[in-house]
């Protein structure tokens, strides 16, 4: 027998060592010297009324204050540590999120196993603008909860069930995105016992920094935290950012074009469509519990957010980095152009945004209300290729789950 030469992307060559080395320095350049969007801003503002008015205090003063309380502290001391040392509050922002991305890429290439294309996955993941921007420039948590889903997984999968249980709660202290997934944990899950002893583990874990809080002013943490909802988000000239109305008003017909009759129907949909969407992420879970493998249950949970980003009408930029590990077992006809298309759209309107490549200076989110052709063509682009990986899963998945029988 002769040996199979090894292809250049099965292996951890030089390109790779290249690629991880290019993807850090970006990263610390995104975390050192930029200024990072609005939500870093907004961050500093919930530190600093922390500090000053304590956590319900600050609960009960902004109605915008949704976030859980463990990383609220955290980042208020994040604010003392950068007003004492003079390193600027940005910085302290998002240095943790960018080291948590470089784990979530050495877990995504574990995650991987055997496959040839484990080494090059983990590449692309590194070296692409979504996790780039997201981790080391936006300025806010999202991309801890694809580190803790992938962190989960990956203990569930070396049979370690309480120490996934525990990263799965631990996650709920910085992000509560994670409790999508939470379904299609449980049933990957071997026996009704162990499942159950899952739940109650990740509960403790998760209730252990929400139960101070709760005792103080259950009704304030409940309404901020566990009752926020996603508001839609569009420029101040109306241009929709992603959501079923881009599809319904931007690419099919302007409002004002819709026959009357379907008015009433259209406005019933986008006001529960984030209902819809966790519903339908419910049911193909469901309907996929029997699958036993790790690159199975990948692909479900990429499902799940899948569906929930094509669907709900409540979104930010930063929530495609919810999922992102997870579309590299999803089918391919899918995630590469969604890597390019997606990856294209943010950058180029963080690019147009900041006014220049190397995405220095302010953010003007509000000062340009109109985004140039390039952008919306991605952005339509991008959406639709997310709304046709949402059918195709809900359909694949049905059929699956019902085949023909003679």
């Amino acid at each position: 027998m002769t040996d199979v030469p090894t292809r250049w992307y099965s292996r951890p060559g030089i390109w790779f060592w290249v690629v991880i080395t290019l993807g850090a320095a970006l990263r610390f350049y995104l975390v050192v010297f930029t200024e990072g969007t609005q939500d870093v801003a907004i961050w500093e503002r919930h530190a600093r009324d922390v500090r000053d008015h304590g956590l319900i205090g600050y609960y009960h003063g902004d109605p915008s204050a949704n976030h859980p309380p463990f990383i609220t502290e955290v980042e208020s001391l994040f604010l003392r540590a950068a007003e004492k040392s003079g390193v600027p509050f940005r910085i302290f922002l998002r240095a943790p999120f960018a080291m948590l991305d470089a784990m979530t890429a050495f877990l995504l290439l574990l995650l991987l196993g055997a496959s040839q294309w484990r080494f090059l996955s983990a590449a692309v993941y590194w070296l692409n603008p979504l996790s780039i921007i997201f981790s080391a420039y936006h300025g806010n948590a999202d991309s801890a909860v694809a580190f803790f889903l992938v962190l989960c997984v990956w203990l569930l999968s070396n049979d370690k069930l309480l120490a996934g249980a525990i990263a799965l709660g631990v996650s709920l202290w910085i992000k509560l995105p994670t409790v999508l997934a939470i379904p299609a944990l449980f049933f990957f899950i071997s026996n009704w016992r162990r499942r159950f002893l899952f739940l109650t583990v990740a509960a403790v874990a998760a209730l252990a920094t929400y139960v101070p809080p709760l005792i103080e002013d259950p009704a304030i943490v409940w309404q901020n935290v566990f009752g926020y909802r996603a508001q839609i988000l569009h420029t101040t000239a109306g241009v929709p950012a992603w959501g079923p109305r881009l599809l319904l008003f931007s690419v099919i017909a302007a409002p004002q074009n819709w026959p009357e009759p379907l008015h009433a129907p259209i406005l019933l949909f986008l006001a529960n469509s984030w209902l819809i969407a966790v519903a339908l992420a419910l049911l193909v879970t469901w309907l996929r519990r029997s699958v036993g493998s790790v690159t199975e249950l990948c692909a479900t949970i990429a499902g799940i957010y899948i569906v929930v980003l094509a669907l709900s009408d409540g979104f930010s930029f930063q929530y495609f980095a919810w999922s992102l590990p997870f579309w590299f077992f999803f089918s391919r006809w899918f995630f590469i152009p969604a890597i390019i298309l997606a990856g294209g759209y943010i950058y180029f309107l963080y690019w147009y945004l900041c006014g220049n490549p190397w995405l220095i200076g302010n953010w003007d989110f509000a000062g340009r209300p109109y985004w140039p052709f390039l952008i919306v063509a991605l952005r339509n682009a991008a959406y639709l290729l997310f709304c046709a990986g949402a059918i195709w899963f809900l359909i694949s998945t049905t059929v699956q789950a019902f085949p023909n029988r003679r």
